[in-house]
């Protein structure tokens, strides 16, 4: 063999071991993420569309006492406060007199937070959302939009 196809070998040998260390590494990174959301729970604030119609929208903002708001097909607003639960990617919804609403369970939300899934259940109905965005948007009661930025 000459000493240039030797070089060409250590070369691709380099290359390859290159390419799966970094792979190893992206792979052992976003695990980490998953575990420490999975026991910290994901980041919820955002603004999620229904998959089915996209025509209901719900928002969330923790750090604004942990507010929520749904906009249902009609248009029609419920806002209120959430907890979260011993697991913390379930969240208990309560509207803003007190009563309960209807239970989040926060399915996972990307580390990019570029993606992410929910779902609302409420009575036996379960609804599917998909993140739009990490800004919320919440709808006043002229039916503007509320940018929390």
């Amino acid at each position: 063999m000459g000493r240039r196809a030797i070089s060409i070998t250590l070369a691709v040998v380099c290359l390859a071991v290159l390419l799966g260390a970094t792979g190893l590494f992206a792979i052992s990174r976003e695990t980490s993420y998953m575990q420490e959301c999975a026991s910290e729970g994901f980041a919820i604030d955002g603004y999620y569309r229904d998959d089915k119609t996209s025509r209901e929208t719900l928002a969330f903002l923790e750090e604004d006492n942990c507010r929520w708001q749904l906009v249902d097909q009609d248009g029609i607003c419920t806002d209120g406060q959430f907890k979260r639960t011993d697991d913390p990617n379930i969240l208990i919804l309560k509207k803003e007199n007190g009563e309960e609403f209807g239970t989040i369970h926060v399915a996972y939300i990307s580390r990019r937070r570029n993606q992410g899934q929910i779902y609302l259940i409420r009575n036996t109905k379960v609804t599917r959302f998909y993140l739009v965005s990490t800004d919320p948007a919440f709808t006043v009661e002229s039916g503007d939009v509320d940018a929390d930025v």
